[in-house]
């Protein structure tokens, strides 16, 4: 019919770097700052908002005056348009406190909040009461149930449910924004598959050689964690990426000043110049 907006065509090559993208910057910033403080933040408007332009006055009004400075760390906000056309966004904002500990996600969906802590309850009455001044609704702010990778995956796919919702006039309307300090990755870049294949191959060795050095059994990456801390990922970055390749399982011996190699292709690793500030020498032998 003549006059009706019509969809924008669905996934295009920059749609799908936009997804890749939010799901890393969401990943690192999660492994960065730690998952406990982490929330993810929903605003939805009191009236039927479905024009983009306002929708987006009033959230530049609350992040000028409100994100920026009450989530200095940084935030990541994202475009929702619901298929009533109503507009809404959805946000990961980075906490001063611990939101996570402690809680019981099984009672939370079943409405029971006995658990929430004292900081989360704060930020629950503070949006209450703020979201009004700046024309949104109802809010919800929730710690993250899930690990670094799997909240970058489930953030990520909001680009593909927004866009198969958003309208013609949605073309000029930025789906992604990043406060300052929360981007790591950008769309400028090509599609390399064996990138990402060398990058979760290198993590995979990564992962043997402390099972070895600290003598555990790591069945999963995620179990990393347990033995690093949460930030694991971004505090060994620059020594996972000089790792080599090895597309197998590998045997693992000592040199005799104690610095760990690879038996089977009898390359030697030395990260004590690599470990990250305030992390002991796990490789030291001491």
């Amino acid at each position: 019919m003549e006059g009706a907006a019509q969809p924008v065509p669905l996934l295009s090559s920059q749609h799908k770097k936009s997804a890749c993208c939010l799901a890393w910057n969401v990943q690192a910033l999660a492994e960065r700052e730690g998952l406990e403080r982490l929330g993810f933040l929903t605003l939805t408007f009191a009236d039927h908002v479905i024009d983009p332009k306002e929708a987006q006055r009033r959230f530049n009004s609350l992040a000028t005056r409100v994100l920026r400075e009450r989530y200095p760390a940084g935030f990541v906000r994202v475009f929702e348009r619901q298929k009533s056309r109503r507009i809404h966004y959805h946000l990961l904002v980075v906490l001063k406190e611990d939101i996570r500990t402690g809680v019981d996600f099984g009672a939370f969906e079943r409405q029971d909040y006995r658990t929430a802590s004292i900081e989360l309850r704060s930020e629950w009455a503070y949006w209450r009461k703020t979201a009004k001044a700046y024309g949104f609704g109802r809010t919800e702010l929730m710690p993250i149930r899930s690990t670094p990778e799997g909240i970058g995956r489930y953030v990520g796919k909001y680009i593909s449910k927004n866009v198969a919702q958003r309208k013609g006039d949605d073309r000029r309307v930025r789906l992604v924004e990043y406060s300052r300090g929360a981007r790591m990755a950008r769309t400028r870049f090509a599609w390399s598959s064996d990138n990402a294949r060398d990058w979760r191959l290198k993590v995979r060795l990564f992962a043997q050689m402390q099972a070895w050095s600290l003598g555990v059994e790591i069945h999963d990456v995620s179990e990393l964690s347990r033995y690093l801390g949460p930030r694991w990922a971004w505090n060994w970055r620059e020594f996972i990426a000089s790792l080599p390749v090895v597309g197998a399982p590998i045997g693992m011996g000592l040199l005799p000043d104690g610095t760990p190699y690879c038996e089977s292709t009898g390359q030697s690793f030395a990260p004590h110049n690599l470990a990250p500030p305030g992390h002991f020498q796990i490789w030291s032998g001491e």
